[in-house]
C-alpha cells in the first residue's frame, strides 16, 4: 500500500493589495511517486515553486495526455543549453578569478594564454546560438 501525500498549495497574505493576489489554498492528495515527479518538475522547471508548476501544467494543458514530440525535442535542446551555459558561467568564474588573482601579483603579468579560455567561451556560444536557432525554427 503507497502512503498518500497531500500537496499544499498556500500563498502569503497581504494587507497590501497587489496585482499579484492569489489568496485561494487548493488541497491535492497524490501518491508518494506523484509527489515527487511534481516536486522534480517544479525543482528543475519552476524554481521549486509548487504552485507555479500546478498552474502551468493545468493552464497549458490542450487535451494531449502527453507532450507531443517537438515539444519534447524543444525541452531537450533547451535542456542542453541550459547545460552549456551553467558550463560556461562556471568556466568564466573560474577563469575570471585566475586572472584577478594574477594581477594582484603583477598588475603586468597578464598574456595572452590568459586571455585564450574566452576564445573557447566564444565558440561553445555559437552552439548554443545554433540551438536557439534550431527552437526558433519550430516556433
Amino acid at each position: 500500500m503507497t502512503s498518500k501525500h497531500n500537496i499544499i498549495i498556500t500563498s502569503k497574505h497581504s494587507n497590501i493589495m497587489s496585482s499579484n493576489n492569489k489568496n485561494i489554498i487548493i488541497r491535492l492528495r497524490v501518491d508518494e511517486a506523484t509527489a515527487k515527479a511534481i516536486r522534480t518538475k517544479a525543482d528543475s522547471h519552476f524554481n521549486g515553486n509548487l504552485s507555479a508548476c500546478i498552474r502551468c501544467a493545468t493552464l497549458q494543458y490542450d487535451g494531449e495526455a502527453t507532450p507531443s514530440l517537438a515539444n519534447s525535442e524543444t525541452t531537450a535542446l533547451l535542456t542542453a543549453i541550459l547545460r552549456q551555459l551553467k558550463k560556461i558561467g562556471t568556466n568564466v568564474n573560474q577563469t575570471a578569478h585566475q586572472i584577478n588573482e594574477r594581477m594582484k601579483v603583477s598588475p603586468y603579468g597578464l598574456s595572452a594564454s590568459d586571455i585564450q579560455p574566452f576564445v573557447l567561451f566564444r565558440k561553445d556560444l555559437s552552439a548554443i546560438w545554433e540551438h536557439l536557432n534550431q527552437i526558433k525554427e519550430r516556433l
